[in-house]
């Protein structure tokens, strides 16, 4: 094709046809910007395809995120439900009128099943309030966010604003469970593991004697307040996580179908 187009020139050239050389050139000129043009269109064509690509891929990564996240607030809210339930049953108790200080120390040493809390519970994410960002932290870290929409990287950036909030505010809720839980676990003997008894059940009877039942009751009735209270606050913050996940997912597989 070069050769083809030298030839052309050549016999001009030598023809002495200026004119039509001139003409033959800035032709050549067109047709070699309309090809830089096409190539540059392919090739545009072909980036928009690759990030349109990557795009479905982040989102799809995104939704499952999200679906590990509403897994670890359904436990949270589920948790929460629960000890709220098994409070109410201790009240019911305790609000008989036949119930006195007797009944309320019976409870206190038959709900130290309840209260237990081993080490390996909060490491399991049962109560820590993770959150499932990694997708949303490689966007931000890598720029790509920039890949989406402008009005989809405003709504992911606010809804994990608003996500960092609400963990905080549940973060803040264990703070002050925990620490109300020491303040009355601290005041009685720790219950023994079945077939890891340290003392006998005797042995371990008479230490409860030597309990300060006054002091634990108040502090037992203490920690059902605040647990309840607290408890409500989870179930209320992890409802409105609940809440916000489901619209991002059904958000962001609305954009996949796009």
């Amino acid at each position: 094709m070069i050769k083809f187009f030298r030839s052309i020139r050549q016999r001009l050239l030598s023809e002495n046809r200026f004119s039509k050389y001139l003409l033959y050139a800035i032709g050549e000129i067109i047709l070699v910007v309309i090809g830089i043009l096409i190539a540059l269109q392919i090739n545009t064509s072909n980036e928009n395809r690759k990030n349109q690509e990557l795009v479905s891929v982040y989102k799809t990564e995104l939704i499952n995120d999200l679906i590990l996240d509403i897994s670890h607030f359904e436990f949270h809210l589920s948790h929460a439900k629960q000890e709220n339930k098994t409070i109410d049953s201790l009240r019911t108790i305790l609000n008989r009128s036949s119930s006195d200080k007797d009944t309320l120390n019976s409870v206190i040493r038959k709900s130290l099943t309840f209260f237990k809390r081993e080490p390996w519970i909060m490491l399991a994410t049962t109560e820590y309030p993770l959150i499932s960002d990694n997708t949303f932290q490689s966007l931000q870290s890598s720029g790509q966010i920039t890949l989406l929409d402008n009005e989809l990287q405003e709504e992911i950036v606010s809804f994990y604003g608003y996500t960092r909030k609400y963990s905080f505010m549940i973060q803040e809720i264990i703070t002050s469970k925990n620490e109300v839980y020491f303040e009355y676990i601290n005041n009685i003997p720790a219950m023994q593991s079945k077939g890891m008894n340290i003392v006998n059940q005797n042995l371990y009877n008479q230490v409860w004697n030597n309990v300060d039942w006054n002091s634990v009751q108040i502090k037992f009735i203490t920690l059902l307040n605040a647990y309840y209270e607290l408890n409500l606050k989870t179930i209320f913050f992890n409802d409105m996580r609940l809440n916000k996940t489901n619209i991002m997912i059904e958000q962001l597989k609305s954009d996949l179908k796009k």
